[in-house]
């Protein structure tokens, strides 16, 4: 497909050198957009966010991580997409790494289709990036994983974190482009970053924002183009409204936002539904499994002696209603180097690490959030690193 060259880093450098703002004669387009991107920059890390966007062929709402000036000439470029097309009710999105010194750059695109519109509701996305492999997950299914390899080892460098929405002047790529579907917009709930801990093997404690307000500490608005783009990103394309991002794609003379942000349901799936309904729960005890990968050892209600690599699966799972799921273990264990993965039909929706409870016998309860669709599945516990006891685990509906 085609290498976008995004030429922010040389224009706003350029802006800076001489005083002014690239918003006059450098960028008189008749289509404006937005981008924010963040004052400083990250590497390792599990990147969460939380987006509705843009409907609309030839428009691209896209989250992308980017090494400042890799598009310099000479400069060794870096940086990891999510992009999101407009084309065909928004129902495909890529998924890139870009790397490399010459011109056109090494990339790796991988198209994905959803079985529903990502512009119908809000949806999770998670970037992983570690070391050792590069990730992408929608509503807490694994779409894609790279292990090892040029386009892992290859990124050595921290990173700014980007959303934009804008419009692409290659219709083999986005879809021909039809200025009658302006307005348009990408709403952003929220971003979470988790940094990568090498010495534990799992992702810590980071920051979150909510975009209850523009944190001007955090992110900056661009005010530049690049030769692809059909729109100059304008900051007053992004508007926060209601505790949600809204960056928005207009005619010139027509930006902002003033309408009402849609509320986030909270249920993903491209649903946009009320999620007031009573929580729904599912309590597993341990000891009930099906299967078993190991030898671990069943004493008074518990699992315990669980060594690295083990697991142990519970079949027949009915998850009643698709959606985000607080998923709750008590646990107890004496290191602090435990941690282990939930998994759902071989694939795993997300990796927890066990805290030092006090003692084998003196349990706590931890948790994180997941994704789960409708109906009857099989789901397990496997063991990146031993040395824990659980009693039960619980999914409740949130």
């Amino acid at each position: 497909m085609f290498n976008i060259n995004r030429y922010t880093g040389v224009l706003f450098a350029l802006a800076t050198l001489i005083g002014v703002s690239i918003t006059s004669a450098a960028t008189a387009k008749p289509y404006k957009a937005a981008e924010i991107y963040s004052k400083q920059t990250y590497k390792y890390g599990r990147y969460e966010m939380r987006m509705r966007v843009a409907k609309g062929s030839g428009v691209l709402s896209t989250f992308f991580t980017y090494k400042n000036g890799s598009e310099q000439p000479g400069t060794f470029w870096e940086e990891i997409d999510i992009e999101i097309f407009g084309k065909n009710n928004a129902t495909q999105w890529q998924s890139n790494v870009i790397i490399g010194t010459n011109r056109p750059t090494t990339k790796t695109e991988g198209v994905h289709t959803m079985p529903y519109s990502l512009g119908d509701g809000y949806n999770t996305y998670v970037l992983e990036w570690t070391p050792s492999y590069i990730a992408w997950f929608v509503n807490g299914t694994q779409v894609r994983r790279i292990n090892g390899g040029q386009f892992v080892t290859s990124l050595t460098s921290p990173q700014d974190l980007r959303f934009n929405l804008w419009a692409a002047n290659i219709a083999e790529w986005v879809g021909p482009w039809n200025d009658s579907i302006l307005p348009v917009y990408q709403f952003v709930n929220y971003i979470e970053y988790k940094p990568w801990n090498a010495s534990t093997n799992s992702f810590g404690t980071g920051w979150r924002d909510d975009f209850n307000s523009f944190d001007t500490n955090r992110w900056n608005k661009a005010n530049w183009t690049f030769g692809e783009n059909l729109a100059d990103f304008d900051p007053n394309n992004v508007v926060v409204k209601n505790g949600i991002l809204v960056l928005a794609l207009t005619r010139e003379g027509q930006t902002g936002y003033t309408g009402t942000p849609p509320a986030d349901g909270g249920t993903g799936g491209g649903s946009g539904s009320s999620s007031s309904a009573p929580a729904t729960s599912i309590t597993i005890q341990a000891e009930n499994f099906n299967e078993v990968g190991g030898s671990v050892t069943v004493s008074g209600g518990t699992v315990g002696y669980i060594d690295a690599g083990e697991w142990f699966k519970y079949n027949n799972v009915n998850i009643p209603q698709t959606g985000t799921y607080k998923v709750e273990y008590r646990v107890a264990s004496a290191l602090t180097t435990a941690q282990f993965t939930l998994d759902r039909n071989g694939v795993g929706l997300g990796t927890i690490s066990v805290p030092n409870t006090g003692g084998w016998g003196t349990y706590q309860t931890i948790s994180h959030n997941i994704y789960l669709t409708a109906g009857v599945q099989s789901l397990a516990i496997y063991a990146n690193s031993g040395g824990f006891n659980i009693d039960w685990l619980k999914l409740t509906k949130i």
